[in-house]
């Protein structure tokens, strides 16, 4: 009868053992920010720049990762002006990220952050975000902001997508760029 309390007791730590693990596995523990510089150009649909083609929007990518079951987030501080203030959580946003790692959901995996703008946008630079990933990235993954600087931002080639805060527009406006040439990816 003793030794079946003992073989019992063993297959429940055992058990602890494994569940404890596998929480650690995914990233129980908070991670420190991360910046990488970025720079983009934007255009809307029909052609309009927003900005300067010879001199590129800049900006800082910040992520940031709670730990648990938290969405990692992530943050772009830049240096666009909107052309008029937008009131809080008003313009909608996304940014797109690729993975770099052969980990989680393997190379080449999209990951977007999306959000609204908070606080509200003046007619200084603008920040967007933070904004929390569609679905908690695994740990040991790294990803990069989508590289899309190759060609001119469109409805398939874009890192920065956000609505166009000039009231009467429907279009979105999408940013081609990506980060600073040597940076880091980010590692979750």
């Amino acid at each position: 009868m003793q030794a079946g309390k003992l073989i019992t007791g063993t297959l429940t730590c055992a058990a602890a053992a494994l569940v404890a693990v596998t929480a650690l596995s995914t990233s129980a523990y908070a991670l420190p920010p991360e910046s990488r510089a970025v720079s983009f150009r934007c255009f809307d649909p029909s052609g309009t720049l927003y900005g300067s083609i010879t001199s590129p929007f800049t900006g800082t990518l910040t992520t940031s990762d709670p730990g648990g079951t938290a969405a990692q987030k992530m943050k772009l501080a830049t240096t666009w002006l909107p052309p008029l203030s937008v009131a809080p959580n008003t313009l909608p946003f996304v940014f797109r990220t690729v993975q770099t790692s052969a980990g989680g959901s393997g190379v080449g995996t999209v990951w977007d952050f999306a959000g609204s703008n908070h606080p509200a946008l003046g007619l200084g630079p603008t920040t967007f975000g933070p904004a929390p990933t569609s679905a908690r990235i695994a740990a040991g993954t790294t990803i990069r902001f989508k590289e899309t600087s190759g060609a001119l931002p469109s409805t398939t080639n874009w890192s920065l997508r956000f609505k166009n805060p000039i009231p009467g527009t429907t279009n979105d406006i999408y940013c081609a760029g990506g980060q600073s040439s040597g940076s880091a990816d980010f590692s979750f």
